[in-house]
């Protein structure tokens, strides 16, 4: 009964906050011996930049994305991605340059250079997260899509279902996102239903071990 009155309650109030307003800002969220910093903020009058910094006691992680938005559409023009694991045992250096006069990329993964075409919108995990939510309020829920996804020099698919959050261990309306794999491991991200779609929780399923992501802290970005 309670989930019955739970659920018929995130539906109503869900169907009453129909936009997504990008806004800049600073988010901090932590997990267990990690923690991240994610701002958004607006270079000129066009361009957005985008960037994702996690500490670890194994690894260092930082993204950056600069894009466009055009009709609720973002187009990146460049991305970069560096990772630094187990005392640099493991590192990961990836750039991204698109030009979309020629739909060309420009790339590097590590010491590997090389170009190739593209003709729809791609992403890396940064602007495919803003994406979503640009998604999630244009499209009648629940909402199945394919999106082009930028990693390790290549072009990869990636699948997401976004509904209405029906779980009972949150208090507020929210959105939850699901990545549809071919494999057995989960990502998920969930959205608060608040003007900027705030993003609140990410879950990643790394194989031997997962990671919940939660927000600490939330406020506008400083000039």
């Amino acid at each position: 009964m309670v989930k019955s009155l739970f659920s018929s309650f995130l539906l109503v109030f869900s169907l009453t906050i129909n936009s997504f307003n990008i806004s800049e800002y600073e988010n901090f969220y932590s997990t267990d011996g990690a923690e991240v910093i994610e701002t958004l903020k607006k270079l000129d009058e066009k361009y957005w930049l985008m960037e994702s910094k996690a500490k670890h006691s194994l690894f260092n992680f930082s993204q950056r994305s600069i894009f466009f938005i055009e009709n609720r559409q973002i187009y990146v023009t460049e991305i970069e991605k560096n990772l630094r694991a187990f005392g640099g045992l493991r590192k990961e250096n990836q750039t991204f340059k698109l030009n979309y006069e020629n739909k060309e990329v420009e790339f590097t993964f590590n010491k590997k250079t090389g170009k190739f075409s593209f003709n729809e919108p791609v992403y890396g995990n940064l602007s495919l997260q803003l994406q979503l939510k640009f998604d999630l309020t244009s499209d009648s829920l629940p909402l199945s899509k394919e999106y082009l996804f930028l990693d390790k020099g290549k072009i990869k698919t990636k699948k997401f279902l976004s509904d209405f959050n029906n779980e009972e261990d949150e208090s507020f309306p929210s959105y939850k996102i699901s990545e549809i794999r071919d494999d057995d491991k989960e990502y998920y991200l969930w959205f608060k239903e608040d003007d900027f779609l705030t993003t609140f929780k990410i879950f990643n399923d790394f194989g031997p071990r997962t990671a919940t992501w939660r927000l600490v802290e939330s406020m506008p970005s400083e000039e």
